[in-house]
């Protein structure tokens, strides 16, 4: 962990904007305050910068298929930057609750639903346009519009870092982040200090980035389309998976 200040004098140091063992004046830290939020800002868009994946729960209201995802929406999480999510539903009158995984649906599907108020106990389908307004909220819906009174929501999604608001901030990361950031941070202050990088601070730019990224590679399962598998029998139902 490190404060905001500590990654913006090391970065300082790199583009020798200040010799070491300097404090960065007050209008230089500023400017490092500044790019560093938007670097970590830029970072919030790209699945391998993010370490951690959070599941988050949320009450589904009998009759709604629609619900607001962001901090202080319906599902109270930072808002994801990209679609690389997963919605589970879970059946709380059972004992012990029972996790249902929902198949996601693309654009396109979800606009080709026929009906889309149809009504049903269970949904089967989810569908996240990362929408963004005022309100800085995404917006997931259901289909069927659940009618159950005992379920709750399951949204799992990567959460990035939180950029820090003031210089005191500290900010945690794994390993192998820091040197990532103090590296990139130095390239972007170089034009607000009139400087040109050094090759070997470019090169440890990349390589501590690329290196930060196969670290938050994960595992996956492996799906095949059952047209492959049962080329010759009958097509599958796109909303239920079954012949």
């Amino acid at each position: 962990m490190a404060t905001a200040t500590e990654l913006i004098t090391d970065a300082l140091e790199e583009i020798n904007a200040i010799q070491p063992g300097e404090t960065p004046a007050p209008e230089d830290s500023a400017v490092g305050l500044r790019k560093l939020r938007q670097l970590i800002d830029l970072w919030a868009t790209q699945r391998l910068t993010i370490t951690t994946v959070t599941g988050t729960t949320w009450t589904i209201s009998a009759n709604d298929g629609e619900y607001t995802v962001g901090t202080g929406g319906n599902v109270n999480v930072a808002r994801p930057a990209t679609t690389d999510v997963s919605v589970n539903i879970i059946d709380t009158s059972t004992t012990p609750d029972t996790r249902i995984p929902l198949t996601p649906a693309t654009d396109e599907g979800w606009r080709a639903i026929p009906q889309p108020a149809v009504t049903a106990v269970w949904p089967a389908v989810w569908y996240y346009n990362p929408t963004f307004g005022v309100t800085g909220f995404g917006t997931l819906s259901l289909w069927p519009i659940p009618t159950s009174t005992t379920l709750q929501g399951e949204f799992w999604c990567p959460v990035a870092m939180t950029e820090p608001t003031a210089l005191a901030t500290v900010i945690y990361t794994p390993p192998g982040y820091r040197t990532a950031l103090v590296t990139n941070l130095a390239i972007a202050l170089c034009s607000s200090f009139e400087k040109v990088p050094k090759p070997t601070l470019v090169q440890m730019a990349t390589d501590s980035l690329a290196w930060l990224k196969r670290s938050n590679i994960r595992l996956s399962d492996l799906s095949i389309d059952i047209a492959l598998t049962r080329p010759h029998a009958p097509k599958a139902n796109v909303y239920t998976g079954i012949p």
